[in-house]
């Protein structure tokens, strides 16, 4: 059995399916834990190189993808005829597996694991990159309840363009069948698609099962492209009406009679699910350590962040602010690769606790652009800077300092270049 991936020590698996293997493995140079997924095109002869080239375009695109749902892409290459990935690892379960467990969620459960993949995609449409292959096993559910999105840009790397062979098993089509939209199965992917799979994930949340599960790879086609949906009602009573409606109208089958964007099924999906709680920091030595650091003092500052994150009963508001300052030190002290990771991990847990348009979430993401700018990654900082500026202008009120600092941010970088 293979151990080691040039630096990266495979430590054990963590999954497999149809387009690779996953394991958790040990950067050695970081001195990080990762996940390595494996794709071994074995047997495809002279199309290998044109899958190589196509899968690290690919990986190119998606690991310049800056989103707290989405695990960072830090590697990617090909070894001895094996393309890999190298991306955060990811704590949780895939959603398959809580399916497996637990069955159909409850409803305000089920929409916020919906609204958590469709702000992903919100972002990543943006970005003009399609998932292709949403599915349960593609999401995972970390313990402070976030979602992340994975395996972006492998389908597109293996999907062919006109006139080219397909690279998947047996010629089929990339993504998933059961859960894949009716044009994409003849080889057209729009945007939309992504939202008929985000109904087939939200209709099997609240029913237990996929909408359509019998017979083979072509009835499930046929299905999709020409049977109308079974009623939600069938499997599970009482399920709001507005919510069965969102469900079908994400299963049309045209993409145009679809919600328009990802962007307005996360709007309508709020209605389901609760409002975070308010969570205020309540520590007092936080804002002294700030202030130290501030001050020009990192080192020291670190190490009392470092004392603060030991405090037994530590609110988990202050826990997550303390993290934050401990990143920034580190950044301080020249360790902004690490700080990076740290921030971008410490702002999907605030997200979750204190909703999107807390004070702290926003400066997390500030200190989020910076940092990338510091590291020489300009174009994601800039796009990170312009939805930011105007969630500042929405969010904070008329006489916060902080509502004009992304564009401030944003005309340096820009008299820079």
């Amino acid at each position: 059995m293979r151990r080691s991936l040039g630096r990266y020590e495979l430590t054990h698996e963590l999954g497999r399916g149809g387009m690779g293997v996953v394991w958790a493995a040990r950067d050695r140079d970081n001195g990080r834990e990762v996940a390595v997924k494996l794709l071994a095109p074995r047997g495809y002869g002279s199309e290998l190189t044109t899958l190589e080239r196509r899968f690290l375009r690919e990986a190119r695109l998606t690991s310049r993808l800056n989103h707290p749902g989405i695990p960072v892409v830090y590697d990617h290459g090909s070894d001895d005829g094996e393309l890999y990935l190298v991306m955060e690892l990811v704590p949780g379960r895939a959603l398959d597996a809580v399916l497996k467990d637990e069955g159909a969620l409850d409803v305000e459960r089920a929409a916020g694991v919906a609204q958590g993949v469709a702000d992903v995609l919100t972002y990543a449409h943006g970005q003009g990159v399609v998932h292709r292959d949403l599915k349960p096993s593609n999401l995972m559910i970390t313990p402070s309840g976030e979602i992340k999105v994975l395996d972006f840009g492998v389908a597109a790397a293996l999907e062919p363009r006109p006139g080219e062979t397909r690279f998947t098993a047996a010629n089929a089509t990339p993504g998933t069948v059961v859960y894949m939209a009716p044009e994409q199965a003849v080889g057209r992917t729009v945007p939309a698609s992504d939202l008929y799979s985000l109904g087939c994930v939200l209709y099997e949340l609240l029913a237990g099962r996929p909408p359509f599960t019998d017979g083979s790879l072509f009835m499930l086609y046929h299905q999709h492209a020409n049977e109308p949906v079974p009623p939600l009602s069938g499997h599970r009573p009482g399920i709001p009406t507005g919510l069965t409606k969102l469900v079908a109208g994400l299963l049309e089958k045209k993409p145009e009679d679809r919600p328009g964007s990802a962007a307005e099924v996360r709007a309508l999906l709020a209605a389901w699910v609760p409002a975070p709680a308010e969570t205020g920091l309540t520590h007092p030595r936080l804002a002294e350590v700030a202030a130290l650091r501030r001050s020009g003092r990192p080192a020291h500052a670190l190490e009392e962040y470092q004392e603060l994150l030991a405090t037994p009963g530590l609110g988990r508001a202050d826990f997550l602010a303390a993290r934050v300052g401990a990143a920034l030190c580190a950044g301080a002290l020249g360790r902004s690769r690490e700080a990076l990771d740290e921030l971008k991990s410490v702002l999907a847990e605030q997200r979750s606790l204190l909703g999107p348009a807390d004070a702290a979430v926003l400066d997390t993401r500030y200190e989020i652009a910076v940092l990338l700018v510091r590291t020489g990654e300009r174009h994601p900082a800039v796009e990170l800077l312009r939805r930011l500026a105007d969630d500042e202008e929405r969010f904070l009120v008329a006489d916060d300092p902080r509502r004009s600092r992304s564009r401030a941010l944003l005309k340096r970088l820009d008299r820079m270049t």
